[in-house]
């Protein structure tokens, strides 16, 4: 059975050594939201007896203090790095003089490993510069070799109220899980998670470090006290960031009250593709990975406008939205500096005042070597969309009208459609509602505009969806359309907020609802489809009610277009067929 998770309260650490706690700007609970800045870095890493970071120590250098002076330029007031990255001549450097928070902020800085031998060496070269605090250490030497830190950094004052510089470490407290053991046999493990509380006492912050979350998910109590008003940060240097195990914690705090779990998670990887060094004698090892890195927020507290959501989405922070009512941001998987606006976890005043927007994304900085610099991104970052949609002529075809990727929502409604509505919910297509955009508890991304997710069986549901597209792009250039939109023949697949339940086009006719159900649908679903797709047209516009076409190809190969009751029943009175709540 795992050890209970041990959170210590900073308030109580500081008060020992004469310190006041700090007034952190992010644990005000007031409507001003924070600045933060986050840097998923990109590897390749080193792993040994004698240490876990960066591989080219001078290479991560250069991009952590040119990180740690921008964030000081900016005055950001959350700042973060992911486990094992930040080089300890780094953190030096800003410690003894250098780039530093100001008053109000707090770094959150995961480092390289660090032996004791190197903790001391450290605490020494910081005397007159600042406070380093980190808990002793009782194990015997051969307990493992190093620690796995997190770094915080912040300024308060002392018993005098003169400005301290202060280093809080917190080590992690579970080695990660590994085929031959080898963090288990090298890490020396903390014991506490460290907890920030603001002055009001209202918002908390902490910070769990990768394997953390193991003894996490299963600790309830130690879950409710992290996760209740609370920011949750989980920095990781993980392969495998949506494991089950690695998640669970978050499917805990997702499964209870929303009232007693009103907080932000934030989870923070390495960019994808990681290579792993370890010794001269073994070639280096490609991980092929994910980056995982996600900002999790409450159901009532981030928007789903889509001129909101589509700015984000334009610099590389995309949404979905968890099936227990969590919105989730996922950060594009390239490294990156990512710089947000986030409102505040709890706003103590007029409700009126309330931001409830979410985390925003105002830039992203991309390392520029020939600089040496961090240099703000103004372009849409790729997310594989070009490479689909040009795999074939075909494809291209059909998505002629698709292509601009600043309105990614509008193809992924398309494409919905195209496939066929299986819902006919209110606004089906609010970000919130809209099928692709939602995430399972497995939080596997199956978007078709976002390439990023290697689930294999999301990469299958997007090619399907993908190719759907391009056939009934096929018929409508090639195959005698039925009565109902034979003016569309040669038409274009598209979508428009100003006719949101239709999905094909052309100049002088009016839009239509056509989808293609793939190859000898079942034919009770076939009818539900297209009982939804009129019900959809007929509360958007009753003139556009007869503008449906449902179609599949036969195992012979040849295209069907399906008869719609209410468009043959002269009967049919107008009222509603099928279940307004029907689908998903």
């Amino acid at each position: 059975m795992a050890s209970p998770v041990f959170i210590r309260d900073v308030e109580e650490v500081l008060a020992l050594r004469g310190l006041d706690t700090p007034d952190l700007a992010l644990l005000q609970a007031t409507h001003q939201s924070y600045r933060a800045l986050l840097l998923q870095p990109s590897g390749p890493i080193y792993a040994d007896t004698q240490r876990i970071g960066h591989l080219d120590l001078t290479a991560a250098a250069a991009r952590a203090d040119s990180f740690l002076v921008l964030a000081a330029k900016r005055g950001d007031q959350l700042v973060v790095t992911p486990e094992y990255f930040l080089p300890v001549s780094s953190l030096a450097k800003a410690a003894q003089g250098g780039p530093f928070p100001a008053e109000g902020g707090l770094w959150v800085l995961g480092c390289e490993s660090m032996t004791p031998a190197r903790l001391a060496s450290f605490k020494a070269d910081c005397a007159g510069h600042c406070d380093v605090i980190y808990e002793e250490d009782p194990s015997p030497a051969v307990q493992g070799n190093y620690f796995d830190p997190v770094a915080y950094c912040f300024v308060t004052r002392d018993s005098e109220k003169t400005l301290t510089r202060v280093v809080l470490f917190q080590f992690k407290t579970a080695p990660s899980r590994d085929d031959h053991g080898f963090e288990n046999k090298q890490l020396r493990c903390g014991r506490a998670i460290y907890r920030f509380q603001g002055k009001d006492g209202y918002i908390k912050l902490s910070t769990i470090i990768c394997s953390d979350a193991l003894n996490l998910g299963e600790d309830a109590d130690a879950n409710k006290k992290l996760s209740d008003r609370t920011i949750l940060i989980h920095i990781q240097l993980n392969p495998k960031p949506k494991h089950t195990d690695y998640r669970r914690y978050r499917n805990e705090v997702f499964r209870r009250s929303a009232v007693t779990t009103d907080c932000d998670i934030v989870c923070l990887n390495w960019a994808h593709n990681v290579i792993q060094h370890d010794s001269p004698d073994h070639a280096p090892h490609a991980w092929k990975n994910e980056s995982g890195s996600a900002w999790y927020v409450p159901e009532h507290r981030c928007s789903v406008k889509d001129d909101e959501v589509a700015n984000n989405e334009a610099k590389g922070l995309y949404y979905t939205w968890h099936e227990k009512k969590r919105h989730v941001l996922h950060f594009h998987y390239d490294e990156a500096v990512f710089a947000l606006t986030v409102p505040k976890v709890l706003q103590d005043g007029p409700a009126v005042h309330n931001v409830l927007i979410g985390p925003q994304l105002d830039t992203r900085f991309a390392w520029d070597a020939d600089a040496g610099t961090w240099l703000e991104s103004t372009n849409c970052p790729e997310t594989g969309w070009s490479e689909i949609i040009s795999a074939s002529p075909e494809v291209t075809a059909a998505f002629q009208s698709l292509q601009d990727v600043k309105k990614r929502l509008h193809i992924e409604r398309a494409i919905s459609l195209s496939c066929g509505p299986h819902s006919m919910k209110e606004q089906w297509y609010r970000v919130d509602n809209l099928d692709v955009c939602r995430i399972p508890e497995s939080e596997v991304v199956a978007r078709a505009t976002l390439q990023l997710d290697r689930d294999v069986a999301a990469s299958q549901e997007r090619r399907q969806r993908i190719s759907r597209v391009a056939v009934l792009g096929h018929i409508l250039q090639t195959v005698p359309l039925p009565a109902q939109i034979k003016d569309l023949g040669g038409g274009a697949i598209a979508w428009s907020p100003n006719s949101p339940n239709t999905n094909v086009i052309k100049a002088g006719a009016r839009p239509a609802l056509v989808a293609y159900l793939g190859e000898n649908p079942p034919m009770d679903v076939v009818k539900r489809i297209g009982e939804n797709a009129f019900e959809l047209l007929r509360r958007e516009n009753k003139d556009h009610k007869d503008r449906v076409a449902i179609c599949y190809r036969t195992v012979a190969g040849v295209t069907e277009f399906a008869d719609i009751k209410q468009q043959t029943d002269i009967t049919y009175d107008g009222s509603s067929m099928a279940s307004i709540t029907g689908g998903p």
